[in-house]
């Protein structure tokens, strides 16, 4: 499976249907969730690894055309999607009576009438845990010889933190023939999509960016001729943006 990359940059519409998703109640797939279960103890992780390969792979059918799939968009969606489910599942497991202080949020409202959070908690899902989506995704660009740093995480984050509410909250700095579209626009169009599948493997709300992590790994480990520092790159920065405003 080669993937090989293309001018085009923007996302389709909506992603087409697709074949229809096996039932839960079907015996095959009720025999893979018994399986994750009974080995999820011995096996931790076990779970979202094997849904960030079928997330993989349903974004890179989604994508692909008589062309291919041009990689930089892959690395968007997954990236994107990641982003958002570092701060989504926080904000509804308190939607009922928490506030953002017991949270462990802090919320400005940026000129542009949206809300941003911060926290400790969106950190950990998007970069300090061990299956946090950038770990995992820097882990895959490193051995494919990447230079990565942490210094890069923390400028990026600075980055993102002093452009809130602004016109350029969005902006990516790469390459032009690298470019993808909105961090937010790949998350509302494939978000739901990807939530059947994570939702079909009964992934915990608070492990969907993990899943996603390991959706990324194999998306940059894929044989393709993107750089793989262009390739971080890209998923930091749409991670790095989506993890901080709810997409409506």
């Amino acid at each position: 499976m080669a993937l090989f990359g293309r001018k085009k940059t923007n996302p389709p519409a909506e992603p087409p249907s697709g074949p229809s998703d096996p039932q839960k109640d079907q015996p095959g797939h009720q025999a893979v969730l018994k399986h994750l279960a009974e080995h999820e103890k011995t096996e931790p992780g076990i779970r979202e690894r094997l849904a960030g390969a079928v997330l993989f792979d349903l974004v890179y059918e989604i994508l692909q055309d008589e062309r291919g799939v041009r990689i930089e968009n892959l690395l968007a969606v997954l990236a994107s999607v990641a982003g958002q489910e570092c701060i989504a599942p926080i904000l509804a497991a308190g939607a009922d009576d928490s506030t953002m202080e017991q949270l462990g949020l802090t919320v400005i409202k940026g000129h542009d009438g949206r809300f941003y959070f911060f926290g400790d908690q969106p950190n950990r899902l998007l970069v300090e845990s061990a299956d946090s989506v950038i770990n995992l995704a820097f882990e895959a660009a490193q051995a494919r010889g990447a230079p990565v740093t942490m210094s890069m995480i923390t400028d990026e984050m600075a980055k993102v933190a002093s452009r809130v509410g602004g016109p350029d909250f969005e902006s990516l700095d790469l390459p032009p023939e690298h470019m993808v579209d909105r961090p937010t626009e790949w998350t509302r169009v494939f978000r739901p999509k990807l939530a059947e599948a994570l939702d079909l493997y009964d992934v915990p709300p608070m492990r969907r960016a993990a899943a996603l992590g390991y959706a990324l790994q194999k998306a940059i480990g894929a044989p393709h001729n993107l750089d793989a520092l262009i390739a971080a790159r890209i998923v930091l920065q749409c991670a790095t943006r989506t993890a901080k405003v709810i997409v409506v």
